[in-house]
Protein backbone atom coordinates (compact mmCIF):
# COMPACT_ATOMS: atom_id res chain seq x y z
CA UNK A 1 0.00 0.00 0.00
CA UNK A 2 2.88 2.03 1.09
CA UNK A 3 4.53 1.77 -2.17
CA UNK A 4 1.24 2.53 -3.69
CA UNK A 5 0.98 5.72 -2.50
CA UNK A 6 4.56 6.61 -3.44
CA UNK A 7 4.05 5.62 -7.02
CA UNK A 8 0.84 7.84 -7.40
CA UNK A 9 2.50 10.96 -5.86
CA UNK A 10 5.32 10.72 -8.38
CA UNK A 11 3.35 10.22 -11.09
CA UNK A 12 0.49 13.28 -9.80
CA UNK A 13 4.27 15.28 -10.12
CA UNK A 14 4.89 15.07 -13.25
CA UNK A 15 1.42 16.01 -14.19
CA UNK A 16 1.00 19.54 -15.05
CA UNK A 17 -1.41 19.96 -12.34
CA UNK A 18 1.22 18.56 -9.83
CA UNK A 19 4.01 21.05 -11.31
CA UNK A 20 1.95 23.62 -10.84
CA UNK A 21 0.74 23.28 -7.34
CA UNK A 22 4.65 22.29 -6.12
CA UNK A 23 5.63 25.82 -7.93
CA UNK A 24 2.59 27.44 -5.54
CA UNK A 25 4.23 25.87 -2.68
CA UNK A 26 7.54 27.29 -3.51
CA UNK A 27 5.87 30.69 -4.46
CA UNK A 28 3.81 31.08 -1.18
CA UNK A 29 7.30 30.47 0.64
CA UNK A 30 9.05 33.45 -0.97
CA UNK A 31 8.94 36.82 0.71
CA UNK A 32 8.81 38.67 -2.39
CA UNK A 33 8.83 38.21 -6.24
CA UNK A 34 12.33 37.10 -7.79
CA UNK A 35 14.50 39.23 -10.53
CA UNK A 36 15.50 36.61 -13.27
CA UNK A 37 17.96 38.17 -15.25
CA UNK A 38 17.85 36.25 -19.08
CA UNK A 39 21.27 36.53 -20.83
CA UNK A 40 22.04 35.41 -23.82
CA UNK A 41 23.98 35.97 -27.36
CA UNK A 42 21.49 37.74 -29.89
CA UNK A 43 19.24 35.31 -31.51
CA UNK A 44 20.08 32.98 -28.67
CA UNK A 45 15.91 32.74 -28.16
CA UNK A 46 16.11 35.35 -24.92
CA UNK A 47 12.72 37.05 -25.46
CA UNK A 48 11.16 33.75 -27.04
CA UNK A 49 12.31 32.00 -23.75
CA UNK A 50 10.05 34.46 -21.57
CA UNK A 51 6.73 34.40 -23.69
CA UNK A 52 7.31 30.45 -23.59
CA UNK A 53 7.19 30.47 -19.78
CA UNK A 54 4.60 32.90 -19.68
CA UNK A 55 2.25 31.43 -22.08
CA UNK A 56 3.07 27.70 -19.79
CA UNK A 57 1.74 29.67 -16.81
CA UNK A 58 -0.77 31.45 -18.56
CA UNK A 59 -2.19 28.94 -21.04
CA UNK A 60 -2.31 31.97 -23.67
CA UNK A 61 0.34 33.11 -26.16
CA UNK A 62 1.41 36.79 -25.99
CA UNK A 63 4.49 38.99 -27.18
CA UNK A 64 5.45 40.14 -23.11
CA UNK A 65 9.14 40.23 -24.73
CA UNK A 66 9.73 41.59 -27.96
CA UNK A 67 11.17 38.95 -30.47
CA UNK A 68 13.81 40.00 -33.06
CA UNK A 69 13.78 39.73 -36.31
CA UNK A 70 16.67 39.42 -38.97
CA UNK A 71 20.01 41.28 -38.21
CA UNK A 72 19.27 43.55 -35.39
CA UNK A 73 18.43 44.11 -32.48
CA UNK A 74 14.72 44.04 -30.67
CA UNK A 75 15.63 44.53 -27.21
CA UNK A 76 17.96 47.50 -26.75
CA UNK A 77 16.58 48.20 -23.73
CA UNK A 78 16.64 46.82 -20.33
CA UNK A 79 12.97 45.76 -20.11
CA UNK A 80 11.59 44.52 -16.57
CA UNK A 81 8.36 42.08 -16.67
CA UNK A 82 6.92 42.26 -13.74
CA UNK A 83 4.33 39.63 -12.79
CA UNK A 84 1.47 42.04 -12.96
CA UNK A 85 2.03 42.41 -16.90
CA UNK A 86 0.80 38.99 -17.29
CA UNK A 87 -0.57 36.95 -14.42
CA UNK A 88 -4.40 38.15 -13.93
CA UNK A 89 -5.68 34.84 -12.20
CA UNK A 90 -9.60 34.65 -10.84
CA UNK A 91 -8.16 33.47 -7.87
CA UNK A 92 -7.76 35.65 -5.37
CA UNK A 93 -5.40 33.12 -3.99
CA UNK A 94 -3.61 32.79 -6.92
CA UNK A 95 -3.15 36.55 -8.16
CA UNK A 96 -0.65 37.02 -4.43
CA UNK A 97 1.46 34.44 -5.69
CA UNK A 98 5.20 35.90 -5.87
CA UNK A 99 5.70 35.29 -9.26
CA UNK A 100 8.82 36.41 -10.71
CA UNK A 101 10.11 39.25 -12.25
CA UNK A 102 11.62 38.80 -15.55
CA UNK A 103 14.92 41.21 -16.67
CA UNK A 104 15.04 40.79 -20.94
CA UNK A 105 17.54 42.64 -22.37
CA UNK A 106 19.27 42.89 -25.72
CA UNK A 107 21.81 40.06 -27.01
CA UNK A 108 25.73 40.23 -25.89
CA UNK A 109 28.03 39.86 -28.65
CA UNK A 110 30.26 37.12 -27.65
CA UNK A 111 33.78 38.66 -29.03
CA UNK A 112 32.93 41.32 -26.35
CA UNK A 113 33.53 38.99 -23.48
CA UNK A 114 36.98 38.03 -22.55
CA UNK A 115 38.16 34.98 -20.68
CA UNK A 116 41.33 36.47 -19.51
CA UNK A 117 39.96 40.26 -18.58
CA UNK A 118 37.71 40.41 -15.97
CA UNK A 119 36.64 44.03 -17.11
CA UNK A 120 35.44 43.14 -20.30
CA UNK A 121 32.60 45.40 -21.64
CA UNK A 122 29.88 42.46 -21.33
CA UNK A 123 31.12 41.90 -17.79
CA UNK A 124 30.72 45.97 -17.24
CA UNK A 125 27.30 46.51 -18.56
CA UNK A 126 26.36 42.59 -16.59
CA UNK A 127 27.60 44.02 -13.56
CA UNK A 128 25.37 47.25 -13.81
CA UNK A 129 22.59 45.50 -14.01
CA UNK A 130 22.91 42.52 -11.33
CA UNK A 131 23.72 45.17 -8.75
CA UNK A 132 20.74 47.01 -9.44
CA UNK A 133 22.47 50.45 -11.02
CA UNK A 134 20.40 50.45 -14.31
CA UNK A 135 16.78 51.65 -14.46
CA UNK A 136 13.75 50.57 -16.87
CA UNK A 137 14.32 50.86 -20.30
CA UNK A 138 17.79 52.15 -19.79
CA UNK A 139 19.02 52.56 -23.73
CA UNK A 140 21.13 49.30 -23.52
CA UNK A 141 23.11 50.07 -26.87
CA UNK A 142 23.91 53.89 -25.97
CA UNK A 143 25.19 52.57 -22.78
CA UNK A 144 27.76 49.86 -24.83
CA UNK A 145 28.87 52.50 -26.89
CA UNK A 146 29.72 54.65 -23.55
CA UNK A 147 31.36 51.87 -22.47
CA UNK A 148 33.33 51.02 -25.14
CA UNK A 149 34.49 54.67 -25.53
CA UNK A 150 35.54 54.06 -21.69
CA UNK A 151 33.14 57.07 -21.02
CA UNK A 152 32.44 57.50 -17.07
CA UNK A 153 28.88 56.19 -16.33
CA UNK A 154 26.96 57.76 -13.55
CA UNK A 155 25.68 54.83 -11.76
CA UNK A 156 22.59 55.02 -10.43
CA UNK A 157 22.27 54.28 -6.01
CA UNK A 158 22.36 50.00 -5.56
CA UNK A 159 18.60 49.36 -5.66
CA UNK A 160 17.77 46.08 -3.72
CA UNK A 161 14.05 46.02 -5.47
CA UNK A 162 16.01 46.05 -9.21
CA UNK A 163 19.02 43.99 -8.10
CA UNK A 164 19.05 40.65 -9.76
CA UNK A 165 18.04 37.53 -7.17
CA UNK A 166 19.12 34.48 -10.52
CA UNK A 167 21.23 34.49 -13.85
CA UNK A 168 19.38 32.19 -16.57
CA UNK A 169 22.10 31.79 -19.58
CA UNK A 170 20.14 31.16 -22.58
CA UNK A 171 21.76 29.22 -25.37
CA UNK A 172 21.28 28.32 -29.03
CA UNK A 173 21.70 24.65 -29.52
CA UNK A 174 22.71 25.52 -33.46
CA UNK A 175 25.24 27.59 -32.49
CA UNK A 176 26.94 26.92 -28.55
CA UNK A 177 29.91 27.04 -29.52
CA UNK A 178 30.43 30.84 -29.93
CA UNK A 179 29.01 31.72 -26.96
CA UNK A 180 31.79 29.89 -24.28
CA UNK A 181 33.32 32.98 -23.76
CA UNK A 182 30.16 35.09 -22.76
CA UNK A 183 29.31 31.49 -20.68
CA UNK A 184 32.67 32.39 -18.42
CA UNK A 185 32.11 35.96 -18.36
CA UNK A 186 28.81 35.08 -16.71
CA UNK A 187 30.38 32.47 -14.12
CA UNK A 188 32.93 35.37 -13.11
CA UNK A 189 30.37 38.12 -12.60
CA UNK A 190 28.27 35.37 -10.52
CA UNK A 191 30.53 33.80 -8.39
CA UNK A 192 33.72 36.18 -7.82
CA UNK A 193 32.81 39.97 -7.85
CA UNK A 194 30.22 41.91 -5.56
CA UNK A 195 27.98 38.98 -5.24
CA UNK A 196 27.52 34.80 -5.73
CA UNK A 197 23.64 34.22 -7.58
CA UNK A 198 22.64 30.82 -8.65
CA UNK A 199 22.67 30.69 -12.17
CA UNK A 200 20.51 28.23 -14.50
CA UNK A 201 20.72 26.86 -18.61
CA UNK A 202 18.40 26.84 -20.82
CA UNK A 203 19.61 25.41 -24.47
CA UNK A 204 16.56 26.31 -27.08
CA UNK A 205 16.20 25.40 -30.68
CA UNK A 206 16.71 22.09 -29.95
CA UNK A 207 13.67 20.95 -32.22
CA UNK A 208 15.14 22.99 -35.26
CA UNK A 209 18.61 21.97 -35.30
CA UNK A 210 19.95 18.88 -36.94
CA UNK A 211 22.45 17.66 -33.85
CA UNK A 212 22.31 14.09 -32.49
CA UNK A 213 20.98 13.83 -28.81
CA UNK A 214 24.53 12.51 -27.84
CA UNK A 215 25.46 15.76 -29.50
CA UNK A 216 22.94 18.13 -27.45
CA UNK A 217 24.37 16.37 -24.53
CA UNK A 218 28.21 17.35 -25.10
CA UNK A 219 26.71 21.15 -25.69
CA UNK A 220 24.92 20.52 -22.14
CA UNK A 221 27.96 18.85 -20.89
CA UNK A 222 30.52 22.11 -21.72
CA UNK A 223 28.33 24.08 -20.37
CA UNK A 224 27.68 22.64 -16.83
CA UNK A 225 31.22 22.74 -16.75
CA UNK A 226 32.13 26.10 -17.08
CA UNK A 227 28.97 27.55 -15.12
CA UNK A 228 29.84 24.88 -12.60
CA UNK A 229 26.57 23.61 -12.10
CA UNK A 230 24.86 20.59 -12.12
CA UNK A 231 22.61 18.74 -15.10
CA UNK A 232 19.07 19.70 -12.97
CA UNK A 233 19.92 23.47 -13.89
CA UNK A 234 19.58 22.98 -17.44
CA UNK A 235 16.57 22.55 -19.74
CA UNK A 236 16.44 21.64 -22.98
CA UNK A 237 13.64 23.97 -24.36
CA UNK A 238 11.29 24.50 -27.87
CA UNK A 239 10.20 27.71 -27.50
CA UNK A 240 6.44 28.51 -28.51
CA UNK A 241 5.54 30.33 -30.81
CA UNK A 242 2.38 32.55 -32.83
CA UNK A 243 -0.43 29.51 -32.99
CA UNK A 244 1.50 27.20 -30.80
CA UNK A 245 -0.36 23.72 -30.38
CA UNK A 246 0.08 22.93 -26.68
CA UNK A 247 2.10 20.32 -25.45
CA UNK A 248 1.49 19.19 -22.05
CA UNK A 249 4.97 18.03 -21.89
CA UNK A 250 6.65 20.46 -22.22
CA UNK A 251 4.90 22.98 -20.19
CA UNK A 252 5.68 20.54 -17.41
CA UNK A 253 9.19 20.69 -18.32
CA UNK A 254 8.85 24.64 -18.31
CA UNK A 255 7.19 24.41 -15.06
CA UNK A 256 9.47 22.27 -13.09
CA UNK A 257 12.19 24.29 -14.63
CA UNK A 258 10.63 27.82 -12.72
CA UNK A 259 9.97 25.78 -9.67
CA UNK A 260 13.72 25.58 -9.17
CA UNK A 261 14.05 29.30 -10.16
CA UNK A 262 12.01 29.89 -6.83
CA UNK A 263 13.62 27.75 -4.44
CA UNK A 264 13.30 29.44 -1.60
CA UNK A 265 16.34 27.59 -0.45
CA UNK A 266 18.49 29.44 -3.46
CA UNK A 267 20.16 32.84 -2.02
CA UNK A 268 22.00 35.33 -2.97
CA UNK A 269 24.93 36.59 -1.19
CA UNK A 270 26.99 39.68 -1.10
CA UNK A 271 30.37 38.99 -0.69
CA UNK A 272 32.65 40.31 1.48
CA UNK A 273 36.23 42.14 0.62
CA UNK A 274 38.95 40.88 2.86
CA UNK A 275 41.19 43.99 3.42
CA UNK A 276 44.56 42.80 4.60
CA UNK A 277 46.78 45.68 6.18
CA UNK A 278 49.74 46.93 4.35
CA UNK A 279 53.43 45.18 5.00
CA UNK A 280 54.37 48.18 6.63
CA UNK A 281 51.50 47.86 9.44
CA UNK A 282 51.94 44.21 10.00
CA UNK A 283 55.97 44.97 10.68
CA UNK A 284 54.83 47.65 12.92
CA UNK A 285 52.26 45.41 14.65
CA UNK A 286 54.73 42.80 14.79
CA UNK A 287 57.27 44.86 16.17
CA UNK A 288 54.84 46.39 18.83
CA UNK A 289 54.22 43.00 19.84
CA UNK A 290 57.69 41.91 20.37
CA UNK A 291 58.40 45.10 22.40
CA UNK A 292 55.22 44.43 24.74
CA UNK A 293 56.53 40.15 25.31
CA UNK A 294 60.00 41.92 26.39
CA UNK A 295 57.75 44.52 29.07
CA UNK A 296 55.85 41.21 30.17
CA UNK A 297 58.99 39.32 30.65
CA UNK A 298 61.07 42.06 32.25
CA UNK A 299 58.17 41.83 34.47
CA UNK A 300 58.29 38.35 35.47
CA UNK A 301 61.52 37.92 36.32
CA UNK A 302 61.57 41.05 38.79
CA UNK A 303 58.17 39.44 40.67
CA UNK A 304 60.70 35.94 40.67
CA UNK A 305 64.03 38.00 42.12
CA UNK A 306 61.79 39.39 44.78
CA UNK A 307 60.47 36.47 45.63
CA UNK A 308 63.69 34.71 45.94
CA UNK A 309 65.06 37.26 47.93
CA UNK A 310 62.01 37.12 50.75
CA UNK A 311 62.60 33.56 50.35
CA UNK A 312 66.66 34.39 51.47
CA UNK A 313 66.13 37.04 54.04
CA UNK A 314 63.93 34.33 56.12
CA UNK A 315 66.09 31.63 56.08
CA UNK A 316 68.84 33.95 56.81
CA UNK A 317 67.35 35.62 60.00
CA UNK A 318 66.41 31.61 61.07
CA UNK A 319 70.16 31.34 61.32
Amino acid sequence: MQHKMKDEESKSHHTKEGAWRSLKENLKALYKPRNILILGSYGAGKSSFINTVITALTGEYRLYADIGCGSRHNTTRLHRIPREDYWNPNSEDDQSLNLPTFIDIMGLDPQLSDADNGDSLNSKLMNLIINGHLQENCDLLDLGKQLKERVEIQKEPGNSDLSVDIIVLVISADNSSSQISLAEDIYAEANTKTKQIPVFAVITKVDKCELSKARIKDIEDVICSILCISSNHVLLCNNYQFNHIPDIQEDIAILEFLNKLCDPGLKTIDLINVIIPPAASVQEHSTNNTILGRIVLIGILGLMLSFTMSVLYNIINRI
